[in-house]
């Protein structure tokens, strides 16, 4: 491997790693990691998932599927009788699916796979025109391969966009993630519903993007060596992949599991938000550096985890443009800050959403009566941890601070939970949701829905910190003594990477720590959202992100989060006068636990709720019944479900005019769906 240092390392003499800098594999964006991967072989031709339905007009929807093969004629066979007609469809390869050592892929059992290889996976769609709105008509997929092998699909049903006033199941849902409880919640809400019209997603799809089998073909052996029971589910350990739990055949993969999970997307339009796990950071496969003070080689986890943000990939790539780009290419710029920073390819790939100013980061749609915003506010996730090394030094970089080994080396920060695309009032996307709001189709329309991923409000684990751009912290050394420079960096990322090169370059190699603060008066969406969605009456802001069901209300507006599919990461709440029932994850604790003192902690306790709501809102019980204290979760009643036993599914009905919760015992396949919680959108029926 050959080392050499980074321009802005240069700049200072810190010993950088130019592999850890820069990562410029291929002279065009559409290749960009051709020449750092090798490629598995494709195998017998199969589809890979099954199809599901896209971008509906009122004449027409675009059918989806993917195959290990390009396939000589790839169409959907749509219709019924004289209506029947063959489509022949648009056939792409998805640019960044790879496996690696990590990777469980049915596919590749007999595979020894040791470093990041990309796996072939092709992408096919189809526009079935001449539709009648509100009619469900078969379909099928067909992709017929180059040895003539022929992959034709079940039969199943689609609907172009509906008539205003006409019935519609819409699925809430999101943080998948390959989580045990997912089979069974997906099957149950199949079971109890029937057809959804619409799946809505607020993030999190799987946990890597990148990883193909986490999308189509995990299944891990050691799985079965854990079997449950005994009060727990079986076959705890099992991680099922996004499109076999949606596609009710997860039991393929692993017959022994007790759920099939549930057939809807075949049936559904999906539509989603981009969370944080939609996401993935720098993008260096196989690519040996130095981190954190030891050889790292990046592999599809480390990469995942490495989002750096894009104003600071732009200003590294100003002192290597020359070397990178002599061309000048403006596509060729754009790769590399991608590339050096963060991305959403799979997202685009994977998915075709309507067009807002920033391609598909957010957008907005019309489906019947309802009309549907989904906004990007996601940022990256970080560990809490603030741990010290025999050196005093940090051992984390994390929400909160960074590797004390790297305190001089801003080629390796994380800074902090950073958001992914700017939604502050003097951003692009804050003009874009006012004028949506504002719009005559929006205004008119039944059932006003905001869509996004990171939490709002709430009881889970992921509530804190608050939307709150971070603060940083710089304590450095002059003359033996140390001081400290507070930087609230600008909203604008040209001035944000203004104020670094004003304020933090010349600090470097006298920096002792840098750290984080997230002031809870400067939550954007509770300073400057929300108020403009109160004013424009949106009734549903469905979120994800902590695992959890829990809800509350602001004005007109019916806060939920519906993700509870396992591995929660708790809900902290306290009743009225009484103890927390639940204190923070342990594996947090050496943040929580500074915060304790507040004359020694680092970071003010004012800005972290231990418990409850952030900004104090009373979380909403369920109506109906609740499905902690039933199923023995908890002794008394509580306003959540965070439970590694219990799933829940949450769909908007309608007709009926209410989103409507349902619970299930995973542990228990025979046991009842419990219809837990229901609340009005309706203002005349405002509970």
């Amino acid at each position: 491997m050959t080392h050499r240092l980074s321009p802005i390392a240069k700049r200072f003499a810190l010993a950088c790693l130019a592999s850890t800098c820069f990562v410029f594999t291929a002279p065009m964006p559409d290749m960009a990691h051709a020449q750092v991967t090798e490629a598995l072989p494709s195998g017998a031709p199969q589809m890979m998932a099954e199809p599901f339905l896209q971008l509906p007009t009122e004449d027409s929807v675009n059918v989806v599927w993917f195959t290990n093969v390009k396939g000589r004629v790839n169409q959907v066979i749509c219709g019924e009788g004289r209506s029947r007609r063959r489509v022949r469809a648009t056939t792409t390869k998805m640019e960044r699916m790879f496996e690696d050592a990590s990777s469980r892929a049915d596919a590749y059992a007999d595979v020894e796979i040791s470093e990041v290889v990309e796996r072939p996976v092709w992408r096919h769609e189809a526009t079935c025109h001449g539709l009648e709105q509100n009619v469900r008509v078969p379909y099928r997929t067909m992709t017929i391969a180059a040895d003539r092998t022929r992959l034709i699909s079940k039969p199943y049903t689609l609907q172009p966009a509906p008539t205003k006033g006409q019935p519609l199941n819409i699925l809430l849902t999101s943080d998948q993630q390959n989580r045990q409880m997912s089979p069974a919640g997906y099957q149950k809400a199949q079971e109890t519903v029937g057809k959804f019209d619409m799946v809505l997603v607020s993030g999190d799809y799987v946990d890597n993007p990148r990883k193909a089998s986490e999308w189509f073909d995990r299944n891990d052996p050691n799985w079965r060596n854990n079997v449950g029971g005994n009060g727990r589910p079986a076959f705890p350990s099992t991680r099922p992949p996004f499109f076999p739990a949606l596609n009710g055949t997860f039991q393929e993969l692993f017959p022994e599991f007790p759920y099939k999970g549930g057939e809807i997307l075949q049936h559904s339009v999906i539509m989603g938000a981009i969370g944080n796990h939609e996401v993935p950071g720098r993008f260096r496969p196989n690519e040996t550096y130095m981190r954190n003070g030891g050889d790292t080689t990046a592999n599809l986890g480390s990469m995942d985890n490495d989002p750096q943000p894009r104003w600071y990939a732009a200003l590294r790539y100003e002192d290597v443009a020359a070397e990178v780009n002599p061309a000048n290419d403006p596509a060729i710029r754009d790769q590399w800050i991608a590339d050096n920073s963060q991305d959403f390819d799979v997202h685009r790939e994977m998915w075709s959403h309507p067009e807002g100013p920033q391609g598909e980061s957010y957008y907005s749609f019309e489906y019947g009566d309802a009309y549907v915003i989904v906004m990007n506010v996601s940022r990256i996730w970080r560990t809490w941890n603030v741990r010290a090394d025999n050196e005093g030094l940090s051992r984390d970089r994390g929400k909160f601070i960074e590797w004390g080994q790297e305190n001089n080396n801003p080629d390796e920060w994380g800074f902090g939970d950073f958001h992914y695309e700017r939604f502050d009032e003097d951003s692009e996307q804050f003009a874009w949701l006012k004028s949506e709001l504002e719009s005559e189709a929006y205004q008119n329309s039944k059932y006003k829905i905001v869509l996004a991923h990171h939490t709002i409000f709430g009881l889970g684990d992921n509530a804190v910190p608050v939307h709150a751009q971070p603060v940083m912290y710089v304590d450095y050394e002059v003359d033996g003594e140390t001081q400290t420079k507070e930087l609230d960096f600008p909203y604008d990322y040209e001035q944000r990477a203004a104020v670094f090169e004003a304020e933090v370059e010349p600090l470097l190699g006298s920096i002792t720590e840098v750290r984080y603060e997230y002031p809870l008066t400067q939550d954007l969406w509770k300073t400057q959202v929300e108020p403009l969605l109160l004013e424009n009456d949106v009734q549903l802001v469905h979120v994800g992100h902590s695992h959890v069901w829990n809800r509350a209300k602001v004005g007109s507006i019916n806060y939920i989060e519906t993700s509870n599919y396992g591995n929660t990461f708790g809900a902290y709440w306290a009743p009225e006068g009484g103890e927390p029932i639940a204190q923070r994850t342990r594996w947090a604790g050496s943040f929580w636990g500074e915060l304790e003192d507040p004359e020694t902690s680092r970071w003010n306790p004012d800005n972290y709720a231990g418990f409850g709501d952030p900004h104090g809102r009373e979380a909403i019980f369920p109506t109906l019944a609740n499905p902690e204290q039933l199923f023995g979760e908890s002794d008394i009643p509580v306003p959540y479900v965070a439970s590694n036993d219990v799933t829940v599914f949450s769909y908007i009905d309608t007709e009926m005019g209410a989103v409507r919760s349902f619970a299930f015992d995973t542990r228990d396949p025979s046991s009842e769906v419990i219809e837990f919680d229901r609340f009005s959108l309706l203002p005349e029926d405002d509970d």
